[in-house]
């Protein structure tokens, strides 16, 4: 049985709006992202030239664009795309940095120097330039940014998991754990991992919200997502010839991107307040 620090109990939502509002805001864009799974109100990649470029309520809540898509469907297809690339991402590039970080922290000297310094290299290649290097070898696609984003997260998760970790390590109980011939592999089982795990969930939150700008992004610059497959940052690119004609192309993709990125923000500082007890009295 692990040995984790006692919080003390107070309402999950009571007084933080941070986290209400995020809570909110995430789980409707999830719901969206969901939906569209078994449902869009058109099919998102059907096109209808007779129908081009149609204002918002004339032709579909959103819109159409420049080959007759209904704009709202392919806001909701984009929000799975662009949402499973992001989560799928920042989950390889976190079990990748914890096991590495609570690694360092577990048997410092040359280990924790190698990992701390690989850490370094990593995080000096952003996201973009790792995803233009990637997809000169293997082609670009949502394999592409994938690799991209999680490389570009693996140097965050370690700094974090390692300064958690280092703190656990200093308590009593890791110290009786040593004196009991227990190993660094079983004490970071038992009693690191458990302890650390509500600050990486919360990182990881946070981390999600920078992944769906990156992925945006890479869609932009043609990175991520192959045509006819919707991204909210292909849509985005697709708009700028038509800005003057049709600004609802743009305006829709945008506001998608800042309400996700807004809404897990939200999630990961209410989280953030919720649990440090440094904040805990916050909203």
């Amino acid at each position: 049985m692990s040995a984790v620090a006692d919080v003390p109990a107070r309402p999950w939502f009571g007084g933080h709006v941070r986290l209400v509002l995020g809570a909110a805001i995430t789980a409707a864009v999830v719901a969206m992202a969901l939906l569209s799974l078994v449902w869009t109100p058109f099919p998102a990649t059907r096109m209808r030239i007779a129908m081009k470029l149609k204002p918002p309520l004339e032709a579909g809540i959103a819109g159409t664009d420049a080959l007759g898509r209904d704009i709202f469907s392919q806001l909701m297809l984009g929000a799975w795309n662009s949402l499973s690339i992001a989560i799928l991402a920042v989950l390889f590039g976190m079990i990748v940095g914890v096991a590495l970080g609570t690694a360092a922290a577990a048997r410092r000297g040359f280990v924790e120097e190698t990992i701390m310094r690989f850490a370094d290299v990593v995080f000096a290649f952003p996201a973009l330039i790792s995803a233009i290097m990637i997809a000169a070898l293997i082609g670009s696609g949502a394999k592409t940014a994938i690799i991209a984003i999680a490389l570009f997260n693996v140097p965050v998760f370690i700094r974090v998991s390692r300064g958690l970790a280092q703190r656990v390590w200093a308590n009593d109980f890791c110290l009786a754990a040593q004196a009991a011939g227990k190993g660094g592999f079983r004490i970071t089982v038992d009693h690191i991992l458990p302890n650390i795990a509500g600050g990486v969930a919360i990182q990881a939150t946070i981390q999600v919200w920078l992944a769906i700008l990156v992925e945006a992004g890479l869609s932009f610059l043609g990175l991520s997502l192959a045509p006819p497959a919707p991204s909210w940052g292909r849509m985005l690119s697709d708009a700028q010839t038509y800005l003057s004609q049709a600004p609802w192309m743009a305006i829709a993709p945008g506001l998608a991107v800042a309400v996700a990125v807004l809404g897990f923000n939200l999630l990961g500082d209410g989280l953030r307040d919720r649990f440090d007890p440094r904040t805990a009295g916050g909203a």
